[in-house]
């Protein structure tokens, strides 16, 4: 890992002024931390910088450290070096397409393990932490046999369904991406640390939460959206009223991904949020069939797609090239334009991408 890109990373994820919200603005404006560092105060204020975060920005720049900052940047990075960890910058190459896509993207992800596995095709499973033993089986079941038909299972880590679609993914030796609530360098919660460590062998734990950061209640709505957003889709395998997985299963909506629901009988209390998502036109799934024929031609280009086949593949995306020229335009941008979903467009990109009739620049994307 780069020791001075990430403590750069972490230096201004920690200016008491600069929310993710400013920081997400200033990685796709400029389109890297270190130009951001490196930008001055006018164009600071020109990409929509306020006075106090330019003011934050000077501070850290003349003692290498902010003084108001909540953690210690060093203590921070040594945590992170710790566990052999490292951060991905929104616009960078290595950040996930499909949540880069999202409408709040985390400025900063912050990693370990197989990261290469966050661009795979994804399924995000959730669910109760207090489920019951049929749901914890068929949470296992279920993300087994979509791990063996090539999608990466994204949960949460917590306790219940979450941890059974972990263990699921690693029945099949397959790789499993766990988001976390906190800093990667703690696992949460610390009944889940030999599952986590097994996760690693061939998964992935992510945050956007700096190291040191501990568990709070604000964090896991926040960690919810990035499970929906890394995915094609999220199946929620058990869910009373209320509960955070009808939060996940929400932002997946937001985000233009595929929700899709276990049918359980009304009398199981634990069960009605999915009978709520079902009335509500989630995707009834009784096996994995259910979810794969959804996903259709989106998944069999994300799992067959090579640098061999894609001049073929890019060819037939005349609809997006037309819509990208010879400035920086979003992914949101062209959603909108296009009036084709977010999976659609990013399994078009890719295509193009890999074709090299375009490029990836300054969080967007423009024509070679």
């Amino acid at each position: 890992m780069d020791a001075a890109h990430a403590r750069l990373c972490l230096l201004l994820h920690s200016l008491p002024h600069l929310d993710n919200a400013g920081l997400r603005r200033l990685l796709q404006h400029f389109g890297s931390p270190q130009a951001v560092w490196e930008a001055e105060a006018s164009a600071l204020a020109t990409a929509g910088v306020d006075g106090p975060a330019r003011a934050d920005l000077v501070t850290a720049r003349k003692r290498g450290r902010h003084p108001a900052a909540a953690r210690d940047v060093d203590r921070q990075l040594d945590a992170l070096l710790a566990v052999d960890g490292r951060v991905v910058a929104l616009g960078s190459a290595d950040y996930p397409p499909m949540l880069a896509a999202i409408h709040d993207p985390p400025p900063l992800l912050y990693l370990r393990g197989c990261e290469q596995l966050l661009r795979a095709p994804q399924l995000a499973v959730v669910g109760s932490r207090k489920a019951s033993p049929p749901g914890i089986r068929l949470a296992r079941e279920l993300a087994a046999a979509a791990a063996r038909a090539g999608l990466a299972i994204t949960s949460g880590l917590a306790l219940g369904i979450d941890g059974a679609a972990h263990r699921g993914a690693l029945d099949t030796n397959a790789g499993s991406i766990a988001v976390m609530a906190t800093g990667i360098d703690a696992i949460y919660p610390r009944r889940h640390e030999p599952l986590a460590r097994e996760l690693l062998e061939s998964g992935c734990l992510v945050s956007e939460f700096a190291p040191l950061t501990p568990a709070l209640p604000m964090h896991f709505p926040a960690r919810n959206r990035i499970i929906s957003g890394l995915a094609l889709g999220v199946l929620v395998v058990e869910a009373a009223l209320p509960s955070g997985s009808l939060i996940t299963a929400g932002t997946a909506l937001e985000q233009g991904r595929e929700v899709f629901a276990v049918p359980w009988f009304p009398g199981h209390a634990g069960g009605r949020g999915c009978l709520r998502l079902l009335r509500d036109g989630a995707v009834m799934v009784e096996t994995v069939d259910d979810i794969l024929a959804e996903f259709g031609t989106l998944l069999q280009w994300q799992l067959e797609l090579t640098p061999a086949a894609a001049a073929s593949v890019g060819a037939g995306q005349p609809w997006l090239l037309s819509l990208v020229g010879y400035e920086v335009v979003t992914v949101e941008a062209l959603v909108e334009a296009s009036g084709r979903s977010v999976a659609e467009v990013l399994a078009a990109l890719s295509a193009l991408e890999l074709d090299g009739s375009i490029a990836r620049h300054g969080g967007g994307y423009i024509r070679c």
